[in-house]
């Protein structure tokens, strides 16, 4: 069985949320024991042209011909070309790693849905071209064979916003956590990030690009509660969001500018080194789909607070200390709580290290790969 894998991200630049979905799933997909033969397709990559040949290389990466403006705009208006008719072998499934714009196809078509933010939520997304996505999900809904839900509440806001039950096309599929993340650290890979707090400082990290939905302002007017309570600093990690200004901004407002550090993107090895020695992951999003962070967080022995709205809950499970996002005063107390006791913190890292080992990319792989036989 052949397998068009497509994902724009896949070839990105920084492999952090969409992309490394996409990577993970294709590697856990070659490595099972499943005779698929799958091509990753992009119409675009971010990467520099060394590192493009590289990936092409190892993976059988195929760019499409059309690039990343033409693209969209002719499967959006025209349902062509199909993408099968640009590969070297027969294809027998499409699959849409993520929702993103319509796919030309005629094929059995097997779409991934993480979320649908952009169009339920949209004060919590820029950049976006909503108006395409929703002829992707248009698009999914009324031709997909499958769609592939990562998470049961996707899945709810899915039927809820289309109206209508979609019934067995709709697949629960969760996503796993890379081994990376369960193995030992090394904080040699920090040498290179500026602006850590100095070695010894304690201190509590939150990861994901800089956006309102993020909650990012939630955690700072919380941390500003504890500052003569708790001797920690506060890391943020992760790109530069629209908001950022607004951001670093209300940070200056408060009396403790000088204990929060902006790193910027880090590679996974430093993030799971962050995570190894954070007193704590503090992760009050407003909206997510899945949420791996608090999953990746737990993998490497870091107690978590979260969200208890959306997705949060039904990853987390009874690993992580839930909260209301809306709620500064609840934000606080969970900081506070884990950071001052030692003997709740390290019971509650312990309850997160056994919960992240239920859920592995090579599982996600086989779920995903029944799928991709149940439409043919």
């Amino acid at each position: 069985m052949h397998i068009a894998y497509f994902s724009n991200q896949f070839a990105d630049l920084e492999g952090h949320g969409l992309a490394r979905y996409s990577r993970e799933l294709f590697e856990a997909i070659i490595q099972s024991d499943s005779n698929i033969d799958i091509t990753p397709c992009a119409s675009w990559s971010s990467l520099d042209a060394h590192a493009v040949k590289e990936l092409q290389k190892r993976t059988g990466l195929k760019f499409l011909p059309w690039g990343r403006r033409w693209t969209p705009l002719a499967w959006a208006f025209l349902d062509n070309p199909p993408i099968e008719n640009w590969l070297d072998k027969s294809v027998d499934v499409v699959h849409a790693v993520s929702l993103g714009y319509p796919i030309a196809t005629r094929k059995p078509y097997v779409v991934t849905i993480h979320d649908i933010g952009p169009l339920t939520h949209p004060g919590y997304f820029t950049n976006t071209t909503p108006w395409i996505m929703k002829q992707s999900l248009n698009q999914a809904l009324s031709k997909a064979d499958a769609i592939i839900c990562v998470s049961q509440s996707t899945a709810d806001e899915l039927e809820m916003y289309a109206g209508q039950d979609l019934g067995d096309r709709i697949r629960i599929v969760p996503e796993g956590v890379a081994a990376l993340f369960f193995e030992e650290s090394s904080p040699e890979c920090l040498k290179s990030l500026k602006g850590l707090p100095a070695h010894g400082i304690p201190f509590i990290l939150a990861a994901g690009k800089i956006s309102p939905r993020k909650n990012v302002a939630g955690i700072i007017q919380a941390f500003d509660r504890l500052r003569d309570i708790i001797p920690h600093h506060l890391v943020l990690v992760g790109a530069s969001g629209w908001d950022m200004d607004e951001v670093q901004k209300s940070i200056q407002d408060t009396a403790v500018a000088n204990r929060v550090h902006f790193t910027g993107y880090v590679t996974d090895e430093q993030l799971r080194t962050l995570y190894s020695l954070a007193s704590l992951y503090v992760h009050p999003s407003l909206y997510e789909g899945f949420g791996l962070t608090v999953l990746e967080a737990m993998a490497s022995g870091c107690p978590v607070v979260t969200s208890n709205v959306y997705s949060l809950p039904e990853v987390a499970g009874d690993g992580a200390l839930l909260v209301d996002p809306y709620s500064v005063d609840a934000i606080a107390e969970a900081i506070r709580l884990v950071c001052l006791d030692s003997s709740f913190a390290s019971n509650l890292a312990e309850r997160g290290l056994a919960r992240a080992s239920g859920f592995t990319w090579m599982r996600c792989a086989e779920q995903v790969v029944e799928i991709y036989r149940s439409v043919v």
